[in-house]
């Protein structure tokens, strides 16, 4: 199903009518085929916002629209079948086998078994995982990233329009939510997705996000932008200091290793492909104690990055 744009108008939550509201109308657009990223400090009401869309928490005020259409007009339960939802701790049903859990939403939709049984495998191989080894396990025969895969999985089945997912990797351990945060980039590279995806972390934010929506105490957007634009120019003190001193180098997490001025290539035998991030790459120096890698591409040493190559694009980044 092709992605549909989100907009909020104005949307506002109040859980007291006399009380300030724990989100403030919120308005933005989230383009379709988008990950928006709502990042802020803990109680800033960016979960409360993203759960609006699919009403798990109503609206006070104002509207959520999805492709145009108010989360109002469906019934709360249908609206949630046509949404994929992925939390942090997954939530799979445990007395459910893998197979049987990514299935949950399209034996509510009245599949039948043969269309059934081949998503299910079309998914588990889309997110990494052997159909024939994992459709028949259970969710405590798997590891935390594994769950968090069929998690996906899961929310993917019906093949919504629109994603929503509230910390999906924050009970990861950082090299396993590492490489599941470039799988997922990888999958949405491909499947172009309109997601909301909610963290308290700003590297994060900046990795997986087309825009972010910077949040702060009583539900108010301080910030709405892309990455490029929220590290160029904060909107406020607030932001400036939430996203830290250290932008240049936040910066260097957009900048691909193969779009630096690389020196003439040569036989250095460490490597690095040309569309890691400059930021990562520079981690890959220090760890390698190396002042030199080479940079492939296809299989073949298109030049070499340096200490100093970095260092220029650093340079470069804190005059920007």
């Amino acid at each position: 199903m092709a992605a549909a744009p989100l907009e909020f108008r104005r949307a506002t939550k109040r859980y007291d009518e006399h009380g300030p509201p724990a989100v403030d109308a919120l308005s933005l657009t989230v383009p379709a085929g988008e990950i928006c990223v709502f990042v802020g400090p803990s109680g800033c009401g960016k979960t409360t916002a993203m759960r609006m869309v699919n009403r798990m928490t109503e609206i006070t005020e104002g509207d959520v629209l999805i492709d145009g259409r108010s989360v109002k007009d469906d019934h709360p339960a249908e609206l949630r079948r046509g949404i994929g939802y992925v939390i942090q701790q997954v939530g799979l049903f445990p007395h459910r086998k893998v197979g049987q859990n990514i299935a949950t939403v399209p034996s509510l939709l009245g599949w039948d078994h043969a269309r059934t049984k081949a998503r299910v495998d079309e998914l588990l191989e889309l997110v990494g995982l052997d159909p024939a080894e994992m459709r028949d396990r259970y969710p405590s025969q798997l590891s935390g990233g594994q769950r968090q895969r069929i998690g996906v999985a899961r929310a993917l089945a019906a093949d919504p329009p629109l994603m929503l997912m509230d910390e999906p990797f924050g009970a990861i351990d950082p090299i396993a939510r590492d490489r599941l945060q470039d799988e997922f980039l990888r999958l949405q590279a491909t499947l172009r997705k309109t997601i909301v995806f909610v963290t308290h972390d700003i590297d994060e934010a900046i990795k997986m996000g087309d825009r972010i929506a910077v949040f702060k105490q009583g539900g108010i957007l301080a910030q709405f932008a892309t990455p490029e634009e929220l590290l160029m120019h904060p909107a406020d003190e607030y932001v400036e200091q939430f996203v830290g001193g250290d932008r240049a180098l936040k910066r260097l997490a957009l900048v691909r290793v193969g779009d630096l001025e690389l020196e003439p290539a040569a036989g250095h035998p460490t490597t690095v492909a040309a569309r890691t991030p400059a930021r990562t790459a520079l981690s890959a120096l220090l760890e390698s104690g190396e002042d030199r890698l080479s940079v492939v591409d296809d299989g073949e040493i298109i030049g070499t990055l340096t200490i100093e190559t970095i260092h220029a694009a650093l340079r470069r980044e804190a005059v920007a």
